[in-house]
């Protein structure tokens, strides 16, 4: 009786626990139910932090520098510029001296002393850096992602940081949706070139950077981000392209991914109790409004010739939430698209932890590096993600 009892249990305990995960794949079909599910955007501690008092983040009085950049539809963009920390130290007074100091729009920020420190240097670097879904900009790992990047610089070779929150993330107002993402990139980058945010008019401003000073890095969901940006700039507006791309944990697209996300690797991977099913499973990802294809993106930009390209991707052993070998496959088809489209028949050795690969013209170089620790959020917080800003600022 008492195994009776047991077992009447458990089958009420599974179907209970199918009936749950039923309803939310059916949830999960409405977009703005989706879209909070995958952007996590609403996960938002800034309604109780200041994210203008950056000390709480681990940054000197006066060394970030907030501001707002406006897009073409209205939203409103909130960033970081972030001055290297020696710069701060030769600086420190004048930093202080401001007395108005504080978020300000983009156009009035540029006149601050650690914005000038970077827009009139031509030997200096930027790093723009593109998170993951959830919270904001200074959540979690990502001060200490920007303290590794801000490691890289030297007073020979300066490395500034600037980071943002894409729509409907921290204090940026709107709402996140796949186009409205990529325009946000956009329209930060134009801000510091000096570009109309659609166009690709030349240079309208005599204090803006070179896309040649700026490297693009993204992390998970950034790592779609970064590169549809690259590809909307260097394909569609045309202009020219930037230092380099890195990408830390990528995927092919949100449709594959899907087969083997997993949440915090603590839960089994989102779609296999509908492995049995393949014509929901089937259904479901024909509902998905945003499809998040980073390949198509890298695809065509290693496959045009025109295009300059030094891409750089890194994905830990140990990443149980965007499996390595996700990463892995998403290299292999950017490999397969530059080899082909180079013309060039090339062996790689069966080691799948570093593998380097550049054109003839040295208009094309690419890298892909697994390393065995780091997870999904600690490898950009690694000295791998340092050293492979130093590599990029060797070349």
């Amino acid at each position: 009786m008492a195994s009776g009892g047991f077992l009447r249990k458990a089958y009420w305990g599974l179907a209970g626990a199918g009936l749950i995960y039923a309803l939310a794949i059916g949830a999960l079909t409405y977009p703005v139910l989706q879209r909070n599910a995958t952007y996590a955007h609403n996960v938002n501690p800034s309604y109780w932090q200041n994210l203008s008092n950056v000390e709480q983040f681990g940054f000197l009085h006066h060394q970030v520098q907030p501001f707002t950049v406006t897009t073409p539809d209205n939203v409103t963009l909130f960033a970081w510029h972030i001055l290297p920390t020696h710069l701060y130290m030769q600086h420190e007074e004048a930093l202080k001296a401001q007395g108005d100091f504080g978020q300000k729009p983009y156009a009035q920020a540029a006149e601050t002393v650690g914005l000038r420190l970077l827009l009139e240097d031509p030997k200096a670097t930027v790093v723009v850096s593109f998170h993951g879904n959830a919270a904001h900009l200074a959540s979690s790992h990502r001060p200490a992602t920007y303290q590794q990047f801000l490691g890289t610089s030297s007073s020979e070779r300066p490395v500034h940081v600037i980071a943002f929150d894409y729509r409907g993330f921290g204090w940026s107002t709107g709402s996140p949706t796949e186009d409205g993402v990529i325009q946000d990139s956009v329209s930060l980058l134009s801000a510091l070139t000096g570009h109309a945010s659609t166009s690709s008019d030349v240079s309208v401003s005599p204090s803006s950077l070179k896309a040649s000073q700026i490297i693009l890095v993204g992390q998970s969901l950034g790592t779609f981000i970064s590169s549809a940006l690259y590809h909307e700039w260097a394909i569609t507006l045309g202009r020219a392209p930037f230092r380099a791309l890195v990408l830390f944990a990528s995927f092919t697209s949100l449709t594959n991914l899907l087969d083997s996300y997993s949440i915090k690797g603590l839960t089994p991977p989102l779609l296999s109790p509908l492995l049995a099913y393949p014509k929901i499973q089937k259904y479901f990802l024909s509902k998905l409004v945003d499809k998040w294809d980073t390949n198509l993106r890298l695809v065509e930009l290693v496959s045009n010739p025109g295009i300059e390209l030094d891409l750089t991707m890194i994905h830990a052993r140990d990443d149980w939430e965007i499996p390595w070998n996700e990463g892995r496959k998403s290299w292999e088809r950017v490999l397969e698209a530059a080899t082909s489209s180079a013309g060039v028949e090339i062996e790689f050795s069966r080691d799948r932890d570093l593998e380097i690969w550049a054109s003839v013209d040295g208009r094309k170089k690419l890298r892909w590096q697994r390393v065995s620790h780091g997870g999904h959020n600690r490898i950009p917080t690694s000295e791998h993600a340092r050293l492979a800003i130093m590599r990029l600022l060797e070349q």
